[in-house]
């Protein structure tokens, strides 16, 4: 069944944005995108770095030390 109700053929809206709000938008957009890269640039490599300090371990808070010295655990 055909819809009662249809819009003429020849019909356009108006954009309903200026150009100065698109292009606002667009600038805003990119800052946007650009601070996400530059903030996962910063990030993943202290993430997802094997050569960070304890990448995928736990450190033990148990006390190990025999002798007279203390032992240094590098990174702290």
């Amino acid at each position: 069944m055909a819809s009662t109700y249809s819009l003429p053929s020849d019909y356009t809206e108006d954009n309903p944005f200026t150009k100065r709000e698109m292009s606002l938008f667009i600038v805003i957009y990119a800052f946007c995108v650009i601070m996400l890269i530059i903030m996962y640039e910063t990030l993943m490599p202290v993430i997802n770095n094997p050569t960070y300090p304890h990448y995928n371990k736990v450190p033990s808070m148990e006390f190990v030390g025999g002798g007279g010295q203390p032992e240094i655990t590098p990174g702290f």
